[in-house]
């Protein structure tokens, strides 16, 4: 059927053929008021092409892939591509493409033409492009602060990356917010200090490999649960919530244990429900906030369904949790999806991790010491760094090095 409809839209444009397209640039420059950044073009498949993820950083970009097709909104226009077909499909209308959309590593990549050609024709009052310059950039730029994604520091080039990297740091709690009671943390120590001191190990594991880092909290303040997620957006590529469990008294509760890693998602287990309910409890000390949470959820998941963000943040949950499973002295309770609050306003890859429970006799001991909490760094760091690698090969695929 696919092959058939192929063949169909191919033929449909034979008489109207577009003329050889002059050599594409190895770079564009995306400029809007919100940033601006250099996105690496590719050209592994002979035209070139765009890596989609890249462009959601600062332009209206959305899209979802289904039965061979990729669904790409633009501003909240829909357009259609056939993938590997030269062809694009927008209000009814076949328009011709030097080069069709393709998936290389589970990232979609969209054609050049596209988005320097049809783009500012159908939005020219809010879009153009430069050739001479390779510059795609709002009409009404206001001030722009530049961010290069394609140069790593030294210390980055030395850890093997390619591009800058920015993670934002998570400590859960903080002030007023003590976090859970920690029965088996030491007396005077709460859940939200061993939080805050595994996420300054965390944030020193990173820079060490040339990652940005920036904490949303670095003292011992409250930081409303809303606000922390939006604190990574433009150049940042990912969020990390660093928390610690516990269980409710009864029967045997002493006994359980272990590391888990929680991405935003409504396929939720009990034990999911159970554990989203004592995070989100810090709503209490925001006001008006608890009654908001049930409508906004529901509308942050129906969006989620076509967000790139969620699939990445499932990839980095299952990195992180796999290290942290292998230094943690307790269970490997896996990855699962959670409606926490502190994720749901995230624009970027997200994770929380459950870094064990205050519970549990062993846990608690763990994760008390300092030798426990740079373990957990280490591996959070570990896991984090291979995430970002993978996530450069993909939208790097084709280009120069």
């Amino acid at each position: 059927m696919r092959a058939a409809l192929l063949a169909l839209l191919l033929g449909a444009l034979t008489s109207g053929a577009e003329p050889p397209a002059p050599p594409a640039p190895t770079t564009i420059t995306v400029a809007t008021a919100r940033g601006s950044m250099a996105v690496p073009v590719a050209m592994e498949r002979g035209h070139p092409a765009l890596p989609a993820p890249l462009l959601q950083r600062l332009l209206p970009v959305a899209e979802r892939r289904l039965d061979g097709w990729a669904f790409v909104d633009f501003a909240d226009q829909p357009f259609q591509f056939l993938l590997g077909a030269p062809v694009l499909l927008y209000a009814g209308r076949l328009l011709p493409l030097v080069g069709g959309a393709y998936v290389a590593r589970d990232t979609l990549f969209v054609p050049l033409q596209w988005l320097t050609e049809y783009i500012p024709a159908m939005f020219a009052e809010g879009y153009r492009y430069d050739p001479r310059a390779a510059r795609f950039e709002e009409v009404r730029l206001g001030s722009v602060v530049t961010a290069s994604y394609e140069a790593a520091s030294e210390l980055g080039r030395r850890s093997g990356f390619r591009m800058a990297h920015l993670v934002v740091l998570d400590a859960g709690h903080g002030g007023v917010d003590n976090g859970n009671p920690g029965r088996y943390l030491p007396r005077g120590v709460q859940e939200k200090h061993v939080n805050l001191a595994i996420a300054k190990l965390l944030r020193t594991e990173l820079e060490a490999h040339g990652i940005d880092v920036l904490m949303t909290r670095s003292t011992d303040t409250l930081i409303d649960l809303r606000q922390r997620a939006p604190m990574c957006r433009n150049e940042c590529d990912l969020f990390v919530s660093i928390h610690v469990n516990s269980m409710p008294r009864r029967r045997g509760y002493e006994r359980i244990n272990g590391v888990e890693t929680y991405f935003l998602g409504d396929a939720l287990t009990e034990e999911a429900r159970r554990v989203a309910e004592m995070e989100n409890e810090a709503l209490r000390y925001e006001t008006g906030a608890a009654a908001e949470m049930d409508a906004d959820l529901a509308f942050i998941f129906k969006d989620l369904h076509t967000n790139e963000f969620l699939r990445e943040s499932a990839l980095l949950a299952d990195l992180v949790q796999s290290q942290a499973a292998g230094v943690h002295p307790g269970e490997d309770r896996g990855v699962s999806q959670n409606r926490f609050v502190v994720l749901a306003t995230a624009t970027r890859p997200a994770i929380l991790l459950e870094t064990g429970f205050a519970t549990n006799r062993r846990d608690g001991a763990y994760l008390a010491s300092t030798e426990g909490q740079r373990e957990l760094a280490k591996a959070a760091a570990a896991g984090i760094v291979e995430y970002l690698r993978q996530y450069e090969s993909k939208v790097l695929v084709g280009t120069e090095r």
